[in-house]
């Protein structure tokens, strides 16, 4: 039985999970940009006291830039996370915590599904962009740990400069359209033309920045997640781009999927990433 805990935090909630001989414990509580750090380290220790055992270590992925494994420094989706550190949620029973960005977690979820001998990199698109590379079974950190920043890739249109973030991302798309997801996704069920015109737009966007990483890392394995592809037309749109302007000898030996883990892909990335580091 796996004894450790994983958690994943977002703007909206708090995530934990564990296992038992029962089966699996979940547990979820709002979050949001009111909420604090005294709440969020609650609600950490009432779920771990509820495990008949104690925990050999918990995992969180975090949203935002993340420092080694035990801090992280800059949260824009949740300003309680700000310059919080691993050692605040080691609980009572004073058990091993390691942080990791949440998009690394995802990508550590998904890598297990290959082997070592391939590079995969994740991403995921939501409200913004953000991926993680997996080269020879290591996940690429970079010098801080903040590798994978790609909603910050720099596009050129009309001659501007402009962050990948600002055209492709499900923000980008709400903001553009004035929209929420659900009356979005309505609207392009009905074939609107003006709302087909931006997902298509963002997508090819999306293509251009997926044919960047392609030719960076000639990875084996390109997991594309989160909510923004899921919009009718976004990956189509995409992968019509790559396939426009990449190199089809890089092309040919990649594959292009969805992620194995359809849900929680965060908490079972953190809690693969604590295995890990208390083995070390």
């Amino acid at each position: 039985m796996n004894t450790y805990v994983g958690i994943e935090i977002d703007g909206g909630q708090m995530f934990m999970m564990a296992e038992t001989a029962e089966g699996s414990l979940e547990h979820t509580v709002p979050t949001g940009a009111d909420c604090t750090l005294l709440q969020l380290q609650q609600e950490v220790e009432a779920f771990v006291s509820k495990l008949p055992y104690t925990p050999r270590g918990i995992g969180m992925g975090m949203p935002g830039l993340v420092i080694g494994s035990d801090k992280v420094e800059l949260s824009h989706v949740l300003p309680a996370l700000n310059g919080v550190t691993a050692a605040m949620f080691e609980t009572s029973a004073n058990i091993p915590v390691a942080f990791i960005n949440d998009v690394k977690a995802a990508t550590m979820a998904e890598a297990a599904y290959f082997t070592d001998n391939e590079t995969v990199i994740v991403i995921m698109s939501d409200a913004y962009i953000a991926a993680g590379v997996v080269a020879s079974g290591e996940l690429l950190l970079g010098a801080k740990g903040w590798s994978g920043e790609m909603g910050y890739m720099i596009l050129t249109v009309d001659g501007e400069a402009v962050l990948l973030d600002t055209l492709a991302s499900g923000q980008a798309i709400m903001d553009q359209t004035g929209m929420d997801d659900a009356a979005l996704r309505k609207h392009l069920e009905a074939d609107d033309e003006q709302v087909t015109g931006l997902i298509n737009q963002a997508g090819e966007y999306f293509g251009y920045a997926l044919t960047n990483l392609l030719h960076m890392y000639n990875p084996d394995v390109i997991v594309v997640g989160g909510s923004t592809p899921t919009y009718k037309g976004y990956m189509e749109a995409a992968r019509e781009a790559l396939e426009r302007h990449a190199l089809p000898e890089l092309l040919n030996c990649c594959t292009l999927t969805t992620p194995k883990i359809q849900n929680r892909v965060i908490a079972f990335g953190a809690r693969e990433w604590i295995r890990k580091c208390t083995q070390l």
